[in-house]
């Protein structure tokens, strides 16, 4: 049985019970930091039984977006595009893998992100098709970004929460 929800939770409350009260009040970094680690410990302790979902979402979003960007520059030829026809590749197996965990499907993502970006800097097609490009790459990452700002909504970073959605509109219902 994993305890991370209850570790987190213990955390908190060493931090604000013992922590806390032992911080030199006038120091303005200790007084700024506390606060902060314990809310993010707090995002966390939400968030932790999700994210595997996250990761999910993330790749499959990334996974889009590249097939997409593909199909609009059939023709380039570029080392960049190929790689990201390759990783694109590798995310869709890694998407389909049942066994595929989340580090696993992170660092598929951190790898087919860094390929879309190396793909988008490249100029090999016409300027009119890299800028349909681009505003199109840029319109396909709109729900990546809800989701992103729903995911860090409740760290009050967001001003429109009632705006963007739940979690569960993007993860589903756990």
């Amino acid at each position: 049985m994993d305890h991370s929800h209850n570790v987190l939770g213990a955390l908190q409350k060493a931090l604000t019970d013992t922590v806390a009260p032992s911080l030199d009040r006038t120091d303005p970094l200790a007084s700024e930091q506390l606060p902060l680690v314990t809310e993010y410990l707090e995002f966390l302790e939400h968030r932790i039984y999700r994210i595997h979902e996250r990761s999910r979402l993330e790749l499959t979003e990334f996974t889009r977006v590249a097939e997409g960007a593909l199909s609009m520059v059939e023709g380039w030829s570029a080392p960049a595009w190929a790689d990201l026809e390759a990783c694109s590749r590798d995310a869709r197996d890694v998407l389909t893998a049942p066994e595929a965990g989340t580090e696993r499907i992170m660092d598929q993502t951190a790898r087919l992100s860094t390929a879309i970006t190396a793909a988008l800097r490249e100029h090999s097609g016409p300027a009119d098709e890299r800028r349909a490009l681009a505003r199109w790459v840029v319109e396909a990452s709109r729900h990546l970004l809800r989701f992103q700002r729903v995911w860090y909504a409740p760290l009050g970073f967001e001003s429109s929460r009632g705006e963007i959605g739940d979690i569960d509109d993007y993860l589903g219902v756990a």
